[in-house]
């Protein structure tokens, strides 16, 4: 998203002239790179660089003024994948978007906030199965620590039996994983082609 706005800023110049003669004067004025003359303010006698010279006359004691207006403007980009309600809000208080340019980027932040709801749901199942596999290490530990003990065929048996169900439960969780990756890459690809197909235009 593409935020153009432009600045302007108006420098008054007051000649007061109290001789009994008029006066012709030269305002030096700056030019500045990025700042153009208004349309509507007075084309300069002379343009040298860096610097606007007009010509004010000043008839004897009477005061006269030069207006100069200038105008500079600014562009700024923003990523529309970055973009959080928060900024949207912030856009809306400054009024620099409209309220429909608002509903069209909070689209866009909901479907994200769609895509972040799976990929944490990915994270944490994977968090289950390295509990799990951490879980099962220490069994196996205890398993063969067992060895040679009167309660080595019990107590192998329990393990055995539970190392099985966790087994089950890491490929439940993988299965898990794998049906939300794929919810995930469809929402991210919905996401996708809502911000390739946003065009909209708002003047304020």
């Amino acid at each position: 998203m593409t935020q153009t706005s432009e600045l302007r800023e108006r420098t008054l110049y007051t000649v007061k002239n109290q001789d009994e003669t008029a006066r012709t004067l030269v305002v030096e004025h700056p030019a500045r790179p990025e700042w153009k003359l208004v349309d509507g303010t007075r084309e300069p006698e002379e343009r040298a660089p860096g610097t606007y010279r007009f010509r004010v006359d000043a008839p004897a004691k009477a005061t006269s003024s030069l207006p100069i207006e200038e105008s500079r403007t600014l562009e700024t980009v923003y990523q529309l994948s970055n973009l959080d309600d928060g900024q949207i809000a912030i856009f809306l208080r400054q009024r620099t978007i409209t309220p429909d340019v608002a509903q069209a980027l909070q689209k866009i932040t909901a479907q994200k906030a769609v895509v972040a709801k799976l990929e944490e749901e990915m994270q944490n199942r994977q968090e289950d199965i390295d509990h799990i596999v951490d879980d099962q290490g220490r069994l196996r530990e205890n398993m063969k620590a067992l060895r040679g003990s009167t309660e080595e065929k019990s107590l192998l048996q329990r393990y055995t039996k539970q190392l099985d169900e966790q087994e089950t439960q890491i490929d439940s969780l993988r299965k898990k994983i794998q049906d939300t990756e794929a919810r995930r890459d469809k929402a991210n690809d919905e996401l996708q082609q809502m911000i390739d197909s946003l065009q909209l235009e708002a003047t304020l």
